[in-house]
């Protein structure tokens, strides 16, 4: 209950506009940017054996960093102006397509390299339809770490995969408390820690005030 508390508070900080403040604080504080505790923590987490799922993999950023220190690396991007972009690699898988809790089409909005299921979201603004898939049914090599960064649509991504996070070691997801506010779906950012703790993910941190990392105790 006391991580499901802090997840709520967070959401509220940001409702009430506190983010941005509290964001430049830390950077006065630790001399960091955005999202670099959280690459680090991620990043530390690596082993060379690992297969990492990079779910929401963008332009390839982080895909990158993945297949320079790990065995595999299944990259999934349904934006075919940002999957082009991904450079191609022994050790990297690509699928064209969007991890949900269903499978079949779905319209997304983008623009150059963002994209969202809201319009308006991260500037994303024209209409595209894509193919989305249920992780637990991608015949690809099993995960044992997990990158999600899906611009709102994180808690379907997670149903969609419960499965494969059950044998996962560790989970990292980007939570987009604005978009999902704007979704309706107020209570999905506690929703994605219950989904993680019910995959076996006990030990659950957030490097920051976007990202949650769940751990596997072994």
């Amino acid at each position: 209950m006391i991580l499901e508390t802090k997840t709520r508070l967070r959401d509220l900080a940001r409702r009430m506009g506190l983010i941005p403040s509290l964001h430049r604080v830390r950077r006065l504080w630790r001399g960091d940017g955005y999202e670099s505790r959280f690459a680090s923590v991620m990043l530390e987490t690596l082993r060379p054996s690992d297969c990492v799922w990079d779910v929401g993999a963008n332009v390839g950023f982080y895909t990158a960093q993945f297949a320079a220190r790990c065995r595999h690396v299944v990259a999934f991007e349904p934006v075919s102006e940002n999957f082009r972009k991904i450079s191609a690699r022994e050790n990297v898988t690509l699928f064209p397509v969007a991890l949900g809790d269903q499978t079949g089409k779905i319209q997304m909005f983008a623009r150059g390299a963002f994209s969202s299921l809201v319009e308006g979201a991260s500037e994303a603004t024209v209409p595209v339809t894509v193919d989305v898939i249920r992780g637990d049914e991608v015949q690809a090599p099993k995960p044992s770490i997990v990158k999600v960064d899906v611009e709102g649509y994180e808690l379907e991504v997670l149903r969609g995969m419960s499965k494969l996070l059950k044998e996962a070691r560790a989970v990292f997801v980007e939570v987009h408390f604005s978009i999902l506010n704007q979704r309706g779906l107020r209570e999905a950012p506690t929703e994605v820690v219950a989904a993680l703790k019910a995959a076996g993910l006990t030990r659950i941190t957030w490097p920051d005030a976007s990202h949650v990392a769940a751990f596997r105790t072994l």
